[in-house]
């Protein structure tokens, strides 16, 4: 193995920067017929052209069948990629999503991570619909999902007031220092050991008004923003890796390039470790992309179409003025001391080749920060995938045809070719025009076959087609299941973003929090655990669910099944709430309260009737809860006084009497329910039901 070969293997202190850039070229150049397979599907699916025109007609000697003939669009990709990504973000909006422990003693923490994942979803990670929409566009125009999971953390300056009275209560010693010159650097160290970090200049500038008026604003810099963050990346424009790579995880290497404002890098040199010498470098001298090199832009940068005198897609270089280049590498790496694979991070810019901004060993992390989704695995390499584009490219064109045919018809039957003597043209065209004739002269139209509502039929069929290719024909009995197989695709990929935010939270997260989410009215608290923590993350939706008769039809099965089983195996609890969040979770945030509370708010109720009925005041049933109301008067009849106020009171005998068999009455009308399944009223053993066994 030569000195380069083993390099590319082997970790060490200073990476090889020439290296880094000779790999990204390389990578790069691999990727280009997948970036110009993306480019087409780019193009087919906005309906660009070259030579199209904004009239939509076609101009000029090439011009068939003649010079301004028609030009239409046919939008049929988009119409089917919008639907799909309609659909995708309904499923993933209603979906239900299960933690599933890898260990038995997981079990039982197995529902609140569940709930968790959740929260993450819809509070926690920012922007999380808006990239998973952007995930789901790329799928299917690009073939591939390429989400990237971090951990982002920010720090801001605030300003906290503060006052004399307030640091004398804090801190005496440094009220002790303020009051006497010349101290002002040990004033600063003890502002720090009160605030996380303080900003000395402004500190100092404000011990003066401490000192004149008493109170003054301290210029503190907190850690305000500290959570996961996903970013779905256009795969031809923002990653490398070699070509032959057929699965992420498994690339000896990855570069994600990002385009940086100079307060991103400032914030990561504050925040992340950057190598502030070299950032300050990039931010000052190397800002915006030139096309000086061309060789690693044109393998990335979307090449501009030129239509109605607008150019459409990225742009030349140029256009991005305030925007410093860097690349993140991943690369699988050997210690060479103990023999040990990590995973390593180098972050330079392919514009700067003296120095990198960081090079570390991203400790505990076992594989990449991705999540990668092909949508069909009919070939090995990950670059080797059909898109919508591809599938679709045919049914657009022949439909495209029928339709500028069936358009250039109607015109010709509209207004038809007039056909008149050679030399002798008549003075006037149109509706009641007079036109003069001479024996044997003929003036007439020309004749025009009328194809108009043949091209309707055939388009209509090669929609249909098209449509059937993707799943979206509703005649199609395959098309449910087509919707599904593509719908789970996203899932999946939603699903593994979600565990590899968990895996970041475990590693970078607080040691706890609370949240709150649909169906929960009190605060959750969750504890960080153990860095091998892991989770199976299951997103599930099923397609036939946006159907309001199998909703209804499912949501009836279960709650009779639930209600009416003889196993007991099924938490009526749960199945009450998972069906009132598949129906509204919105309403069901409102509705549904935890267990413990319902419980509590029984115990509430009854009591509260008890003391009612004790007063001699009648009271009626609740609407539900007969088991729990009749346990509880069970008890309440244990009491010492309540047998002697029944012995003294036949009023208050009654009463309670009446109140109770009321309750029995819903326990009864339960178990007629049974009753009416069986045919007959289970078998019991005592006080459980021996019925099934």
């Amino acid at each position: 193995m030569d000195k380069k070969t083993e390099e590319s293997f082997y970790v060490s202190d200073t990476p090889d920067l020439s290296e880094l850039k000779s790999e990204f070229d390389s990578d790069s150049l691999d990727m280009s017929q997948y970036i110009a397979q993306c480019q087409d599907a780019y193009d087919e699916r906005n309906a660009l052209w070259q030579g199209k025109t904004d009239d939509l007609q076609k101009h000029g000697e090439n011009a068939f069948p003649w010079d301004g003939a028609s030009d239409q669009e046919v939008r049929l990709i988009e119409q089917c990629i919008n639907t799909y990504v309609a659909l995708m973000m309904n499923s993933l909006r209603r979906s239900n999503i299960t933690a599933n422990p890898i260990e038995s003693n997981d079990i039982t923490e197995a529902r609140i991570k569940s709930m968790f994942l959740k929260w993450m979803k819809d509070s926690y990670i920012k922007d999380f619909y808006t990239e998973a929409e952007v995930a789901a566009n790329t799928l299917l125009e690009k073939g591939i999902a390429f989400t990237y999971v971090d951990w982002e953390i920010k720090k801001r300056k605030h300003k906290e007031p503060i006052n004399l009275e307030q640091i004398e209560q804090i801190s005496p010693e440094l009220y002790d220092v303020l009051g006497t010159e010349g101290r002002e650097d040990e004033a600063v160290a003890l502002f720090e050991a009160i605030y996380e970090s303080v900003d000395k200049a402004g500190t100092k500038a404000a011990l003066k008004d401490l000192r004149e008026v008493g109170e003054a604003e301290i210029p503190v810099v907190k850690k305000d923003i500290s959570r996961p963050i996903i970013q779905s990346k256009f795969v031809d424009s923002d990653i490398r890796f070699p070509s032959y790579v057929s699965d992420i995880q498994k690339s000896p290497r990855v570069h994600v390039r990002m385009l940086l404002t100079p307060s991103e890098i400032e914030n990561s040199i504050e925040n992340d470790g950057w190598d502030a010498e070299v950032g300050r470098e990039l931010i000052e001298k190397h800002r915006g992309l030139v096309q000086s090199t061309a060789t690693s832009y044109s393998a990335y940068e979307r090449t501009s179409t030129v239509s109605r005198g607008q150019t459409f897609g990225s742009g030349n270089g140029t256009e991005y003025d305030d925007v410093v280049e860097i690349v993140y590498t991943y690369k699988r790496m050997i210690d060479r001391k103990d023999g040990a694979e990590g995973m390593y991070l180098t972050v330079w810019s392919p514009q700067y080749g003296e120095a990198h901004l960081k090079h570390e060993l991203l400790s505990g992390v076992e594989q990449y920060p991705f999540v990668c989704t092909k949508l069909f695995n009919n070939n090995k390499r990950i670059q080797d995938v059909p898109t919508f584009a591809d599938i679709l490219r045919g049914p657009q064109h022949q439909a495209k045809i029928v339709r500028d045919g069936w358009s250039d018809n109607l015109a010709i039957s509209i207004s038809p070719p007039f056909l008149h003597p050679v030399g002798r043209a008549p003075e006037q065209m149109g509706a009641g025009a007079w036109i003069g004739v001479r024996q044997n002269d003929t003036y007439k139209f020309l004749d025009v076959p009328n194809t108009g509502r043949m091209g309707i039929d055939i388009e209509k069929y090669v929609q249909m087609e098209a449509r059937d290719l993707v799943g979206l024909n509703p005649e199609s009995p395959y098309s449910q299941i087509r919707q599904q197989f593509i719908v789970d695709k996203f899932l999946k990929h939603i699903a593994d973003v979600l565990k590899l935010s968990y895996k970041c939270f475990i590693l970078y997260g607080p040691d706890e929090l609370f949240f709150r989410i649909t169906g929960q009215a009190d605060p959750v608290r969750f504890l960080r655990g153990p860095i091998d923590d892991e989770l199976d993350v299951n997103v599930s939706f099923d397609t036939l669910n946006t159907d309001p008769d199998t909703v209804k039809a499912k949501t009836d099965a279960f709650l009779q099944l639930a209600r009416t089983s003889a196993t007991n195996r099924f938490n009526v609890g749960r199945v009450e709430e998972f069906v009132a969040n598949m129906i509204d979770p919105v309403i069901a945030d409102f509705v549904v309260q935890p267990a413990d509370q319902a419980q509590e708010e029984i115990l509430k109720e009854v009591t509260s009737d008890l003391s009612k009925i004790y007063a001699g005041i009648p009271v009626g049933a609740r609407s539900n809860g007969g088991e729990t109301a009749l346990s509880i008067i069970q008890e309440y009849l244990k009491q010492p006084s309540t047998q002697e106020k029944i012995q003294t009171d036949p009023t208050f005998a009654q009463n309670l009497r009446t109140y109770a068999s009321k309750y029995e009455q819903q326990v009864q009308q339960q178990q007629n329910a049974d009753i009416g399944k069986l045919g007959a009223a289970p078998a019991e053993l005592g006080q459980f039901v021996t019925e099934g066994i």
